[in-house]
């Protein structure tokens, strides 16, 4: 069997893998300036309610090491995971949607720390806004792959009847793309207009009027397949 053939039967995951080593090095750069200039008895925001307050703070070590070592778990599990589902070619022919999201949520997890060690440090960025905006981007790249997804188990709208009918993954996943594109023009449009406990709304309504629906669709879709 040729090499091309045998890459085609999975994601390849040095893209992630490689990206994954660009954010530790900036997350762990960003931490040794903080680790630098921080003051032994700093206070690093960790969480932030839905009113956009800090409601969790922590010590100068925790906060400075736990979202790199996040970075490196999340890393390691997603290299992982395409080894161990079935329907390694069809996965492989979605890894747009899969690989979008890995590095996705990893420009999120870094910009998030950097702004989360600047504001530490005496800044005052709008963290949530700025994580929301980030959120909006994300939604849209991954609205506008998942309609290119094929039936697999790891990237897409995923439901027994998805993964049973070829026809009620195709009409799911374009259905759940344009959900997730519209959730994400409407964050990125409001991200910086709108009070923070607004946007925590639309996230939480979006994002469950994204996974829901589609989901529903799909058996409707599947209960008319003759080919299912």
């Amino acid at each position: 069997m040729s090499k091309n053939a045998v890459t085609e039967d999975r994601i390849d995951p040095r893209p992630g893998l490689i990206a994954t080593a660009a954010t530790l090095l900036l997350t762990g750069g960003i931490s040794l300036w903080g680790w630098q200039n921080l003051p032994d008895d700093v206070r690093v925001p960790m969480h932030w309610g839905a009113s956009g307050e800090v409601d969790r703070f922590a010590g100068k070590t925790e906060g400075l090491i736990t979202l790199p070592l996040i970075v490196l778990g999340l890393g390691l599990f997603l290299a992982i995971v395409p080894r161990l589902v079935p329907r390694r070619q069809n996965a492989a022919r979605s890894r747009h949607v899969y690989l979008a999201a890995w590095v996705g949520v990893l420009v999120v997890m870094t910009v998030a720390h950097a702004a989360t060690i600047i504001n530490a440090a005496g800044g005052n960025l709008p963290v949530v806004r700025i994580i929301m905006a980030l959120l909006g981007a994300l939604f849209l790249v991954l609205g506008n792959y998942l309609p290119k997804s094929r039936s697999n188990w790891i990237a897409g709208v995923r439901t027994p009847w998805t993964l049973d009918s070829d026809l009620a993954w195709r009409r799911a996943n374009r259905l759940g793309g344009i959900l997730f594109a519209v959730l994400g023009l409407v964050l990125l449009l409001a991200a910086f207009v709108l009070p923070v406990p607004a946007l925590a709304v639309i996230v939480l309504a979006g994002t469950a009027i994204s996974a829901i629906v589609p989901v529903v669709y799909s058996w409707w879709v599947w209960r008319s397949d003759p080919s299912r």
